[in-house]
């Protein structure tokens, strides 16, 4: 199977497509209030990254596609390749806030617990982990191609996707405080999307 995001197979097919403005973040604006250091994870073409720079934040953005870094890079200096497979290339606690929109969700149990580890180790004390992921209702748009390899974990069009309810997240977050976890549906490409919403605190 292809490496699908070394391969940055997404931004190929997504980079001239109309990405709906979904700017959840507005409705949870408190929460991004201490306006320190920020580390976006999988920033795509930055329009997070953008809006929390607006906020006050010095914002890292970080993704694993040079497509997509060099889009952000027209707004952003600040920019880093990162494969969140891997360790982190930034110190304990660098980071104020670490925002994950609809990035985490591609991983192995594994490594999705080694890379919630990760996140906490970056984080100073008290820090925000803010960002969404795939609600379990997507096995409904994906059911008809998708192989399921274990617990809300499968492989559909050739690349890995994890799909969460709240359990999922309670126990991922486990280490953290979760101040909040809300569902969220929007159209995306075309096609209905339910997402979790999360913030949890070191």
């Amino acid at each position: 199977m292809k490496d699908f995001f070394k391969e940055d197979e997404y931004w190929k097919e997504h980079i001239n497509k109309k990405i709906e403005d979904d700017m959840w973040i507005e409705k949870y604006s408190e929460y991004f209030s201490n306006k320190g250091k920020c580390l976006e994870l999988g920033c795509g073409i930055g329009q997070y990254s953008k809006r929390i720079m607006e906020y006050g934040y010095d914002v890292t953005s970080t993704d694993i596609s040079d497509i997509a870094l060099a889009e952000v890079k027209k707004f952003n200096s600040n920019v880093k390749k990162v494969d969140m497979r891997e360790k982190l290339p930034f110190k304990d606690y660098e980071f104020d806030l670490v925002f994950a929109n609809l990035s985490i969700h591609y991983f192995d149990d594994k490594t999705t617990k080694q890379l919630i580890k990760e996140i906490k180790r970056v984080l100073k004390d008290d820090g925000l982990f803010i960002g969404t992921v795939n609600g379990t209702e997507g096995i409904n748009f994906i059911k008809d191609s998708a192989i399921m390899i274990d617990h809300h974990f499968y492989i559909y069009k050739n690349k890995y996707i994890r799909l969460f309810d709240k359990g999922d997240l309670i126990k991922y977050l486990s280490e953290y405080e979760v101040k909040k976890i809300e569902k969220r549906k929007i159209v995306r490409f075309e096609h209905e999307k339910t997402y979790y919403i999360f913030i949890a605190q070191k």
